[in-house]
């Protein structure tokens, strides 16, 4: 056999033994499973990425989601979703230099008869971003990935709310 073959196969066995001796996994589903009824999402003050996300990780849970109000035995209603950014650090010449991204989702569930299973609720998560004037391209780019993983952690919040209810 090829030295040069032994020995990679050998350096990559050694670095997959490393990094699943120090816990390393890669990031799979939530593992949250829900014993909601079957559902209907309703959400005219969200973001179609937003609903489709959110309705994606609840199927993924085991939940059965309906087309029609009529046939779900609960609603869940994304009565809010609100995306900003303020200045959170100013440099010497008086420029920006940090920003804090806020990402927002309020919502509701009832029952079909309109009950209130679960009160109305905000998730929101922070993140701070680095800002430079000479990068402004890359930046907003970076800001807009980071949007996207923000709704990622709200959704999963949300679908850990949910299940706690379920208990």
């Amino acid at each position: 056999m090829n030295k040069r073959f032994l020995i990679g196969w050998l350096m990559l066995g050694c670095a997959l033994l490393t990094l699943s001796g120090c816990g390393f996994r890669l990031r799979g589903g939530s593992g949250v499973v829900l014993a909601m009824p079957a559902t209907y999402v309703a959400g005219d003050a969200a973001s179609a990425a937003l609903l489709s996300d959110l309705r994606r990780s609840l199927r993924d849970a085991g939940v059965v989601l309906v087309e029609r109000r009529e046939d779900g035995r609960a609603v869940l209603t994304v009565t809010g979703e609100e995306k900003g950014r303020r200045v959170l650090s100013v440099g010497s010449a008086g420029t920006v230099q940090e920003y804090e991204l806020r990402y927002a989702v309020t919502f509701a569930v009832a029952d079909h008869a309109g009950q209130e299973i679960l009160p109305t609720q905000t998730v929101e998560r922070l993140r701070a971003v680095s800002f430079s004037e000479t990068q402004v391209l890359a930046k907003g780019t970076e800001e807009e990935l980071l949007y996207r993983d923000l709704r990622r952690d709200v959704v999963q919040s949300v679908v850990r709310r949910l299940s706690a209810v379920g208990k």
